[in-house]
C-alpha cells in the first residue's frame, strides 16, 4: 500500500500579501513609536502576555515585559537617543507568526535587527526585538560624480 505523504501542520501554511502588509504596518509603528519617543504607543505595540525578549546592543537579553518596557521608556528619555530609519525590510511568516530583518540606520552607526511578532485577536504584537551592529552601507542619494562611476556587482563577496 503507498504511504501518503505527511499532512503539514496549520502553522506552515501559506503566508499572503495581506498578512505580510500588516505585520510591515506593526514594524513601521515599531520605529514610529521610538522616533516619536512615544512610551504608550511602545507598550501597545509588545505583546501583552506569554514569553518576550529583547536584545539592545551590547546589553543583556531582557525576558521580563516589565523590564523590557522600563529599558525603552529609559532608552526613549536620554537627551541622546538618536532617530532610527529602518530600510531593506525583509519579511518571512507563517499565520500567527513572523519575523522582520531590516537595516536600523543610525546617525553614526548601522544595526540589523530581527523583530519578532505574533498575532492575537488584537493585531501583530512584538514578542522579540535583537539588533547589532554591522557595516555600514551607502545611505545617501548617489552625486553626479557617483553616478557616472560603474555599478558594483553587489552579487559578488569581493
Amino acid at each position: 500500500m503507498p504511504r501518503r505523504p505527511p499532512r503539514l501542520p496549520p502553522l506552515l501554511a501559506e503566508f499572503d500579501d495581506e498578512e505580510r502588509d500588516a505585520v510591515l504596518a506593526a514594524n513601521r509603528a515599531f520605529y514610529r513609536a521610538f522616533n516619536d519617543r512615544d512610551a504608550d504607543a511602545m507598550d501597545l505595540l509588545w505583546s501583552p502576555t506569554g514569553s518576550v525578549v529583547c536584545l539592545h546592543p551590547g546589553q543583556a537579553a531582557l525576558h521580563e515585559r516589565a523590564e523590557i518596557m522600563a529599558s525603552w521608556r529609559a532608552i526613549m528619555r536620554h537627551p541622546e537617543a538618536p532617530r532610527v530609519r529602518c530600510a531593506e525590510e525583509w519579511v518571512v511568516g507563517r499565520p500567527g507568526l513572523a519575523l522582520v530583518v531590516c537595516r536600523e540606520i543610525l546617525p553614526n552607526v548601522q544595526l540589523m535587527a530581527t523583530n519578532s511578532f505574533t498575532r492575537s485577536s488584537g493585531g501583530w504584537h512584538i514578542i522579540g526585538h535583537h539588533s547589532g551592529p554591522v557595516p555600514s552601507i551607502e545611505t545617501r542619494q548617489p552625486t553626479a560624480a557617483s553616478a557616472s562611476a560603474p555599478a558594483r556587482d553587489r552579487r559578488k563577496l569581493h
